[in-house]
């Protein structure tokens, strides 16, 4: 069954309506300059609201070790999404499970990619954008990726209704990570686009089973 992250949760309502849907996993934003971003005691908060079976992005971009392991013990089965420069010194050194987000450009040395970050829980490929780090809405040319990725992978970066099925049909993409495209407003969801796109990926996964 392909897995589906919803990112970018800064609200109860949202948070309450996205846990009683068939996701397996949530992303709170703690990168304090995303139109996203939430603070850790509202992380916390939310966090405890959900069941144990939708796993807990913390989304941190070029944080300091000492406030990643503060996050990391207040909320203890979070999972820590580097979505940086973070090295895979870095991401190890918290020895715990880590996902590493990567900002795909066409010139991204995906060998090394493979190398360095293999002992990542997942990665998390997304567009690469000049300003923001993630949750732009802009979707990348998936072709980048073709025969070159050996880890598995969510795919991200404005993934929707019309590209979803090339997603999840690349080789070791095991699921989706959508954000902005299921928005009204940036940090506020649109609960409507989000069951929609839910019920395609999982009816999509249903199809293909079927069809081998």
């Amino acid at each position: 069954m392909s897995y589906i992250k919803v990112c970018g949760i800064t609200n109860l309502n949202d948070l309450d309506f996205v846990s009683n849907t068939k996701i397996n996993a949530i992303g709170f934003n703690l990168y304090a300059k995303s139109k996203r971003f939430i603070d850790l005691p509202a992380a916390k908060e939310m966090s405890e609201r959900l069941p144990e079976h939708i796993e807990i992005f913390l989304i941190f971009v070029n944080h300091e070790k000492e406030f990643v392991l503060n996050c990391l013990n207040e909320i203890p089965r979070a999972i820590p999404q580097f979505h940086g420069d973070e090295s895979k010194q870095y991401c190890e050194g918290f020895k715990r499970d880590y996902v590493k987000a990567i900002r795909i450009e066409p010139d991204t040395d995906l060998e090394k990619i493979n190398q360095d970050y293999k002992s990542a829980k997942m990665m998390i490929f997304d567009s690469h954008d000049e300003k923001d780090y993630g949750g732009t809405g802009k979707a990348f040319d998936l072709n980048l990726l073709r025969g070159k990725v050996k880890l598995p992978f969510l795919a991200a970066g404005g993934i929707n209704e019309f590209n979803f099925k090339k997603a999840l049909n690349s080789e070791n993409c095991i699921g989706v990570d959508f954000c902005s495209s299921v928005e009204k407003v940036p940090g506020i969801k649109d609960h409507n686009k989000v069951k929609d796109l839910i019920e395609k990926v999982r009816s999509f996964h249903v199809w293909r089973t079927n069809a081998r």
